[in-house]
C-alpha cells in the first residue's frame, strides 16, 4: 500500500513539474561541493537568452536601491560597499544574476513558480536582482546574508518569483526562499543535499527520498525536469571520489554537463578558496577565467565589464573593458525586448535603468 502511494506521488509531482517547465522556460541548476578545503560552486543559467555581462563592482560605492516600477509605501535600501564583486548581469549594472565577492561570498538564483514575497512592513525595501548585489556588496558569511531579512525585504510584486542558493568559502550553505509572504529557510542542519533547482528544496528532498540510492525503491529516470536534475545533481554530488576521479572543478563541470538542457547558456564554476571564476557559454565552449585576487576593485577607478559571449580562452581577466551608459542600455533593451513578461516596458523604464548606477558614487 505505501509503494503504492509513493508511486502516485511520484507521478503526480512529475506531471506538476513538467507543465511548470513547459510555462517557466526557465530551469537553472545549483550546487556546493567542499572536498579537503577546497569549496566550489556550480551553476547552469538555462534561458532563452545568451548575452550578458561580466561587471567589476567596486568596494566604497554609495548606493540606494533602484524603485520597483510600482509604488511601495516603504523606504528603499541605502548602503555603502565593503566588498569587491565580479557579478553575471543580462538585465543591466547592480541587477546581477549571480556573482561571487572579494571575501568568497557566492550568491545565485533559480526561478521559483509560487514565490510570495513579504507585504510591505517597516524594513527597506530593494529589487529582487539588487537583492543579490547587495549581499555581495555588504557580506562574508552566509550567516550575514540570513540576518539581513530583519533589515531587508524584496520588493512584494517582483515577478517571476525567485530562490537563491549562497555559500561563503568555510564550506557553510543556506538555501532562501519566500513561501506565503515569510522567510523559507534551509541551512546546514536541514540541507541534506547541497544543491537547488526549480522546485522547493522541501518538495526536492522529498522526491529524493523515493528513489534508490537515497532511501526509496524508484530507479532514476531520465529528463530534463527540476527534480530530475536535482536527482542527478545530488547522485554526482554523492559519488565525488578526488582518489579515482579528476579535479574539483573539472567535476563540477562534469555535473553541469549532466544536467545541461538545449536552454543552458552559462555554466559557471566558483572556486571560492582560489577566488577564480571559470566559465563556459553556449556561444564559446572553451573555457575561460577570472581570477578576482589580480582585479582591482578600487572606486576610485572606472567600473570594467567583458562580454560573456566573446571569443576568448584562458585567463580573461586582461580583457575587461571600460562600462559606458550605452554598453548597459544596449545590453538593457535586449533583455528586456526578450523578455516575455517584461517585453511591454516602455522606453522611459529602460532609460531610467540604464541611467540608474550614475545615482551610486565612489565614497572612499
Amino acid at each position: 500500500m505505501n509503494i503504492m502511494k509513493n508511486y502516485k506521488r511520484f507521478l503526480i509531482i512529475n506531471v506538476l513539474v513538467f507543465s511548470l517547465a513547459l510555462q517557466t522556460g526557465q530551469a537553472c541548476t545549483t550546487f556546493s561541493l567542499a572536498h579537503d578545503g577546497q569549496q566550489v560552486f556550480g551553476k547552469n543559467y538555462d534561458w532563452h537568452l545568451d548575452r550578458g555581462l561580466m561587471i567589476i563592482n567596486k568596494r566604497g560605492v554609495l548606493k540606494k536601491a533602484m524603485p520597483g516600477t510600482q509604488k511601495d509605501p516603504g523606504r528603499y535600501a541605502v548602503w555603502t560597499s565593503k566588498y569587491g564583486s565580479l557579478t553575471f548581469n543580462q538585465y543591466g549594472r547592480e541587477m546581477p544574476l549571480g556573482g561571487i565577492n572579494e571575501a568568497g561570498l557566492v550568491v545565485e538564483l533559480m526561478m521559483l513558480v509560487g514565490t510570495k514575497y513579504p507585504e510591505p512592513d517597516a524594513r527597506h525595501a530593494i529589487k529582487d536582482l539588487q537583492w543579490i548585489q547587495y549581499q555581495l556588496d555588504n557580506f562574508s558569511r552566509v550567516e550575514e546574508v540570513i540576518s539581513s531579512d530583519a533589515q531587508l525585504r524584496i520588493l512584494t510584486y517582483e515577478e517571476p518569483g525567485l530562490h537563491f542558493l549562497v555559500a561563503d568559502n568555510t564550506g557553510n550553505c543556506a538555501i532562501i526562499e519566500f513561501l506565503d509572504g515569510k522567510l523559507n529557510l534551509h541551512t546546514q542542519d536541514t540541507m541534506t543535499v547541497k544543491a537547488l533547482a526549480n522546485n522547493t528544496y522541501a518538495e526536492s528532498r522529498e522526491f529524493l527520498k523515493m528513489h534508490k540510492g537515497f532511501g526509496g525503491q524508484f530507479p532514476i529516470a531520465k529528463g530534463e525536469s527540476s527534480l530530475i536534475r536535482f536527482i542527478y545533481t545530488a547522485k554526482m554530488l554523492k559519488s565525488y571520489n578526488p582518489l579515482v576521479q579528476k579535479s574539483i572543478v573539472d567535476y563540477a563541470f562534469d555535473i553541469l554537463a549532466n544536467v545541461s538542457q538545449s536552454s543552458t547558456k552559462w555554466s559557471i564554476v566558483y572556486d571560492q578558496q582560489s577566488l577564480r571564476v571559470y566559465l563556459r557559454t553556449s556561444l564559446n565552449q572553451k573555457i575561460r577565467y577570472v581570477d578576482l585576487n589580480s582585479l582591482n576593485f578600487s572606486c576610485a577607478i572606472p567600473v570594467k565589464v567583458l562580454d560573456i559571449t566573446a571569443d576568448l580562452s584562458g585567463n580573461i581577466g586582461n580583457e575587461f573593458y571600460e562600462y559606458s551608459r550605452q554598453i548597459n542600455l544596449d545590453l538593457i533593451r535586449y533583455a528586456i525586448k526578450g523578455t516575455s513578461f517584461m517585453r511591454n516596458m516602455p522606453e522611459q523604464f529602460i532609460d531610467q535603468r540604464a541611467k540608474y548606477p550614475e545615482s551610486t558614487y565612489c565614497a572612499e
